[in-house]
């Protein structure tokens, strides 16, 4: 095919040479008519004008007729010349045009050929692509068990997975509290002891400024309580849910310090509220280190962290 192309590149740069020498011919065959005519009108004025000195200039009459002769003798030369360059140019391109048939009819030949070997080969490959996908079909029907086996433990490393995203948000979630007062008062006597210095507000449960607790979601909760007396001074708190009082401390007046410690373990829904309760007695005894202190933290969380 190459080489095909190759001849037919080759001819037609020989066919372009042979025309333009042609138009070469053809127009140096035209300036030599058009000389030969001017110098004909030439010598018609000539004879025209000089009529009288035909005589005395005979032999340049004559050598006029000659030189006419001569250049008529060349025009037809050069005719003849031109023809046979204009038949051999034929010829060639005759020949040509064969040979252009001879290679369009190769390559409608060998096209046909490269369409039946593309045809060949993509039956082949459509063959071929089919047993394949017969036998993947067929393996995967065997491997049912194996597919049923791999969903149950895909299905098991997912609940695993809920789990652990469950401890971790728990984790991050965590709720527990500790707070104190920072100054001792021996006349206290109000309803809620309010603990305003805050160690620990994990979740911000506790409220500094009312002194109560409110849970941020539903679960067990453990709360405890420590009060410190001075000067026999005698102090009863309680832990309140909702209003109502679970456990209370006694810091009875026997001693010069007396402290009293109380928990409580509750079952709290979101939204609900403890807090510490005056019950009876006054003041209450600390130092810039809390020592009359509340906690508390949910008990569902803390579990969580330990597992």
């Amino acid at each position: 095919m190459k080489n095909s192309n190759k001849r037919l590149h080759d001819a037609e740069k020989e066919i372009s040479s042979l025309k333009i020498d042609i138009h070469s011919l053809k127009t140096e065959n035209q300036r030599l008519k058009e000389h030969a005519v001017k110098f004909q009108e030439k010598f018609k004025f000539i004879g025209q004008n000089f009529s009288e000195f035909e005589q005395n200039f005979t032999s340049a009459s004559f050598g006029r007729v000659q030189y006419e002769t001569t250049v008529s003798e060349k025009i037809k030369e050069f005719e003849s010349n031109t023809s046979m360059v204009l038949y051999s140019i034929k010829t060639e391109v005759g020949n040509l045009s064969v040979k252009l048939q001879d290679l369009n009819k190769h390559t409608t030949e060998l096209n046909m050929s490269v369409s039946k070997m593309i045809e060949s080969k993509l039956t082949e490959y459509s063959v071929s692509v089919n047993k394949s996908v017969s036998e993947i079909n067929h393996k995967l029907l065997s491997s049912k068990d194996f597919h049923t086996q791999m969903v149950y433990n895909l299905s098991a490393v997912e609940n695993d997975l809920t789990s652990i995203r469950n401890m971790i948000s728990a984790s991050k979630t965590s709720v527990g509290f500790t707070v104190g007062v920072t100054s001792s008062s021996s006349t206290w006597s109000g309803d809620i002891l309010v603990f305003p210095h805050v160690v620990t507000n994990n979740g911000n449960g506790y409220n500094p400024s009312t002194g109560k607790f409110t849970a941020p979601t539903d679960g067990t909760y453990v709360f405890f309580v420590t009060a410190n007396t001075k000067f026999k001074n005698y102090l009863y708190l309680d832990i309140v849910h909702n209003g109502t009082s679970k456990v209370r401390t006694m810091s009875y007046d026997s001693t010069f310090y007396q402290t009293g410690t109380n928990m409580a373990v509750l079952q709290l829904v979101k939204g609900d509220s403890v807090w510490v309760s005056r019950n009876n007695g006054k003041s209450y005894y600390t130092e810039y280190v809390p020592i009359t202190t509340f906690s508390g933290f949910h008990l569902t969380n803390n579990w969580l962290l330990q597992t």
